[in-house]
């Protein structure tokens, strides 16, 4: 609790035990290193000691030693699938934002679409991917790299639309009577309060949203079959090389935890008051 408080002032302080924040942010990285470490000894002890077929059953030394094979093939096809995420994944998180401020602001129509909202949220949208290379088949067969970019939009905005909603709701009492007393407009509500405060939650929203926009991008090249990691798998998959597999995804893996360490950095520099259980010090 001291080391938050001083991290809280900008103050290193070390305890009695000579542990310092940075030192407990060290310790946190490292345990998690030496987690990833013996998961993987036991993975491959796991093959080796129960002598399962590498073909069917790849170990992590297969799975490397097929990746380091197949880099170039992946590394020529990768932007396309990492432009697909990325380029979904903004447009998602601005759609989000933008349609979330005039729910919050008018109740009438929140209460009129919320159950749409609630609706099509659980619907199992990767099932959706087939119809949406259908319906972008009619305008374009030669650009069906569209329905990948469609596929993270689609994916990714609902969550970051539910976070934005909950995080521009985050406003107390108080608040909302002090806003009423200076008779403020619904931008200067936005402008002063609901958007500070909804900005971890807008953040939460970030880190879930690339994975899903990833998964998205993906998905669509996997039916597709437009160039991408996606489509690599399929091709994988179809000719029962599971280390082939294993490779593409663990890529995927990579790029994702990449993408969501860095939200976390800026998260950790733009909302500073707010502890990080990655980036943060004492929780």
């Amino acid at each position: 609790m001291i080391a938050k408080a001083a991290r809280k002032l900008g103050i290193e302080v070390t305890g009695e035990r000579g542990l310092s924040v940075e030192n407990t942010r060290l310790m946190r990285w490292g345990l998690s290193a030496v987690g990833v470490v013996l998961l993987l000894v036991f993975w491959e002890g796991a093959i080796r000691l129960l002598a399962l077929n590498p073909r069917y059953f790849p170990g992590p030394i297969d799975v490397v030693t097929e990746l380091e094979r197949i880099w170039p093939a992946i590394v020529s096809v990768l932007p396309n699938t990492i432009s697909a995420a990325v380029v979904g994944y903004l447009i998602a998180l601005a759609l989000s934002i933008v349609v979330a401020m005039p729910l919050v602001a008018d109740e009438r129509l929140m209460n009129a679409l919320m159950p749409f909202i609630i609706g099509t949220n659980t619907i199992p949208r990767i099932a959706l991917t087939p119809l949406v290379i259908y319906w972008v088949s009619f305008f374009t067969i030669a650009d069906l790299v569209i329905a990948n970019y469609i596929m993270a939009i689609w994916v990714a905005f609902f969550p970051m639309l539910i976070a934005a909603i909950d995080g521009f709701r985050n406003v107390d009492e108080d608040t909302e009577n002090m806003l009423r007393v200076y008779d403020a407009s619904t931008w200067q509500e936005f402008k002063y309060v609901r958007f500070k405060q909804a900005l971890p939650f807008i953040f939460d929203g970030m880190k879930i949203g690339f994975i899903l926009a990833m998964i998205g991008a993906v998905v669509g090249e996997f039916i597709s079959g437009t160039p991408g990691i996606g489509s690599m798998a399929s091709s994988a998959i179809g000719r029962t090389s599971v280390s082939r597999a294993f490779a593409i995804v663990l890529v995927a893996g990579f790029i994702s935890t990449g993408v969501v360490l860095v939200i976390y950095l800026i998260e950790s520099r733009v909302i500073f008051w707010r502890e990080s259980s990655i980036m943060g010090g004492e929780s």
